[in-house]
């Protein structure tokens, strides 16, 4: 549409160009004429009298009809040449008009095909999007679904290891505490754990065959604790190896043996410790209880009922009333008893021996820098009452005491004012007060972590005779106050070292209260000495 009507306005335009050349033309021919005429009067005019003037009137009428005659002809010729020129634009408009249909007519088809494609592809992109929507919330669901299924396998994975390292945990201790234990089957018994030990530290842990292995080696050791049994064995009695005997075991609480070939006995006994090796061979029985034992023996051989010749508990008290004990030495009951202690008396040695050399480094400082000194007064006093001042100051340097060194803070500034002999001996005063309380905050730590320890000692001994209550069971109140007398060695240990720890703390810390209040007195006395006059 635009395109036509840019062509319409160029042919309007033509048009009028062309009417406007023709009037053009055609007021030039008429004004030629009106001219001529003008010329031809005026040449006539001399000549011509009064008739002439009418006859000139008729010329002019003539001349007018024929320039209107003229003008019509011209105007005429102007119509003819528009009419020809409007037919040539009418022509020209209808080929333009005509094209411009065409055109017209095939931007439609051009139009209908683009609709017709684009309606085609708004109906696939409708049914990508669909598509896509429905894809995409499967994509969600997916990714949802394995987000659950990795939470999921990462905490059954973190519950799994947790398993694993508590079954690994149980296994290892089990393991220490084989060492120790009942010694019948302790060779299957380490076996069977290290096979389980194996599996759970295996690179991929096979967390339940080490559980099955674990479960089979509790379930031996309880069998073993309620079953008995009797039979021949190679053992060893005393210090022969490899002896023939008849072994009678009724559960954990009795086994005996006596020898085939001179009737040597032997009983397991328990050892009367918490930890570490809980049973142990003993051979060297009083006479008549390795008569009871070898006669117990005997009787189980015929299968009739056996008398078993000692106390089930075998608590230490009972041990030590079965077995020959000798006199032990200092040496030997220091040792006891620091085993008994357990670990946490390597700590309290440790604080002990700290708190000793604390002790012993304040009280050699206290006593070479805080001695005072009578015959040094006495000089120092003297050289003062003589004004002899830099004397004074230079014995003051010679001793190197904490209280020379506040004197001569004094005296170097006796010349000089008062105040700032005060403010040299504030200066002197703070230097060397810390000097003399230096580590006893550290030594008082000492003093207060001691008894600590020894209480934490007797927490971790409780724990572990609780624990071996738990395993072995007991009815005798003997055996649980054995135990916790074992577990208050270390608080008796810590109180040992805490009480004279801090008795030395208070005597060193009166002795610096002495020095201190010494250096006040003789610095402000002999400021007083100095600087009386001006006071």
């Amino acid at each position: 549409m635009r395109l036509d009507e840019r062509r319409k306005t160029k042919d309007e335009r033509m048009y009028k160009h062309v009417i406007a050349s023709v009037a053009k033309q055609s007021r030039t021919t008429l004004f030629a004429t009106v001219l001529f005429l003008s010329a031809s009067s005026a040449f006539a005019w001399p000549w011509s009298g009064s008739g002439e003037k009418k006859v000139s009137a008729e010329d002019q009428a003539r001349i007018k009809d024929s320039l209107q005659m003229e003008e019509f002809r011209n105007l005429q010729r102007e119509v003819d040449a528009l009419s020809r020129i409007r037919l040539q634009k009418a022509d020209s408009l209808e080929k333009l008009e005509a094209e411009h249909w065409r055109k017209r007519y095939a931007e439609s088809q051009l139009t209908e095909e683009h609709q017709a494609q684009s309606r085609e592809l708004d109906g696939r992109y409708s049914k990508l999007s669909t598509d896509l929507g429905r894809v995409s919330e499967e994509v969600m669901a997916s990714k949802n679904m394995t987000s659950d299924a990795e939470e999921r396998a990462q905490s059954e994975e973190s519950a799994y290891d947790a398993l694993n390292t508590q079954v690994k945990l149980s296994i290892d201790k089990t393991l220490g505490d084989v060492i120790g234990d009942y010694p019948v089957g302790m060779n299957g018994r380490l076996l069977r754990l290290r096979q389980a030990a194996a599996e759970a530290d295996k690179k991929v842990p096979n967390t339940i065959g080490a559980t099955q292995g674990f479960m089979d080696d509790l379930l031996l050791r309880h069998e073993m604790t309620y079953t008995q049994s009797y039979g021949r064995e190679v053992s060893q009695v005393g210090s022969r190896p490899d002896v023939n005997v008849n072994r009678l075991r009724l559960g954990t609480i009795f086994l005996g043996e006596v020898a085939q070939d001179n009737g040597d006995v032997q009983a397991l006994l328990r050892s009367g410790a918490l930890q570490g090796k809980i049973f142990e061979w003993n051979a060297a029985l009083p006479p008549e209880m390795a008569a009871n034992i070898k006669l117990a023996v005997t009787q189980a051989s015929s299968g009739s009922v056996v008398s078993v010749p000692l106390d089930v508990l075998q608590n230490k008290a009972i041990k030590n009333t079965i077995t020959d004990t000798k006199e032990l030495t200092w040496d030997e009951k220091l040792k006891a008893f620091f085993k008994k202690g357990g670990i946490v008396m390597y700590p309290l040695a440790l604080v002990a021996i700290f708190a000793l050399l604390l002790c012993l480094e304040r009280f050699l400082v206290l006593t070479h820098r805080g001695h005072l000194g009578c015959l040094f007064m006495k000089k120092l006093n003297a050289l003062v009452k003589d004004g002899l001042y830099e004397d004074a100051a230079a014995l003051c340097l010679k001793k190197e005491t904490s209280l020379s060194m506040v004197l001569f803070a004094v005296l170097n500034r006796a010349r000089d004012k008062r105040e700032d002999a005060e403010r040299s001996l504030q200066e002197a005063l703070l230097r060397e007060q810390p000097k003399l309380e230096r580590r006893m905050g550290l030594l008082a730590a000492m003093g207060t972590i001691a008894p600590l320890l020894g209480l934490l000692g007797t927490v971790t001994g409780i724990i572990t005779l609780f624990t071996v209550i738990t395993e072995v069971g007991t009815n005798d109140a003997r055996v649980l106050a054995g135990g916790i007398s074992e577990a208050l060695v270390t608080t008796e240990t810590g109180l040992v070292i805490a009480i004279p720890v801090m008795i030395l703390h208070g005597l060193l810390s009166e002795k610096i209260e002495k020095v201190t209040s010494e250096l006040y007195v003789q610095s402000t006395s002999l400021l007083n000495r100095i600087f009386g006059k001006d006071a």
